[in-house]
């Protein structure tokens, strides 16, 4: 009876050692569970700020870099409208040498020899001249352009113009205003007058899409070779 006591007494202790040993573990490991997750939300609230820290680095940088695509946007269209206003310079400079072609408002004049007189080269520069003195802004005869270098000339049986032979009827096209090129050519003793004595066969008609070509680009009109820009 007093050894059954006994081993019950030493197996309650042993059951009771167990248990505290156990439950001793337990805590410990809940101690640093606690600890480690303790631990963890530390470091997560250091990367948080961190990042945060990042983020704003990057949206600093982000707002830099835009403007300089800003910027260089600017300075593109910039670039853009200069290279826009260069090319119309140079359009306008090709118009005024006579080297594009142009349309406008003006006159189409037909000329031909009606009688024993042929209609030769000074008569048709005539024409011209009173043209130009009446503000004329283009001229062709027989789509040949009229530029500051064209010669009209007679050859032969043929009338010259930039360098090529010319046969009639002579049409002439100006672009200009109509009314004031019309009231000079019949100025009282003028061209048309004249023409009138020479029974030459004059058409004169007022058009609004007057069609005037370019002169050649080639070297045999507008020579410029012989020619050095003085820069100041």
């Amino acid at each position: 009876m007093k050894l059954f006591k006994t081993m019950a007494l030493t197996l309650v202790c042993l059951l009771l050692g167990v248990a505290i040993a156990w439950q001793y573990n337990s805590v410990n490991e809940n101690l640093v569970l606690a600890q480690y997750e303790k631990k963890n939300l530390s470091q997560l609230v250091e990367e948080l700020l961190v990042e945060r820290t990042n983020n704003e680095s990057l949206r600093a940088r982000i707002e830099e870099l835009q403007q300089e695509v800003s910027a260089l946007k600017n300075d593109e269209n910039m670039d853009m409208k200069y290279v826009e206003d260069l090319k119309k310079s140079v359009l306008m400079a090709r118009v005024m040498a006579g080297l594009e072609t142009v349309k406008g408002t003006g006159l189409v004049i037909t000329v031909e020899s009606g009688g024993q007189i042929k209609v030769k080269a000074s008569h048709i520069q005539e024409l011209l001249n009173e043209l130009k003195a009446s503000d004329v802004q283009a001229i062709s005869v027989n789509d040949e352009r009229i530029v500051a270098t064209s010669e009209v000339r007679e050859a032969g049986d043929y009338i010259m113009v930039n360098g090529r032979q010319l046969v009639p009827p002579y049409t002439i096209k100006a672009i200009g205003d109509p009314d004031k090129m019309e009231k000079s050519l019949r100025l009282m003793g003028g061209v048309l007058a004249k023409y009138q004595v020479y029974e030459f066969n004059v058409g004169l008609e007022k058009n609004e899409n007057v069609v005037i070509p370019g002169v050649r680009d080639d070297g045999t009109v507008i020579r410029t070779d012989k020619l050095t820009p003085v820069i100041p």
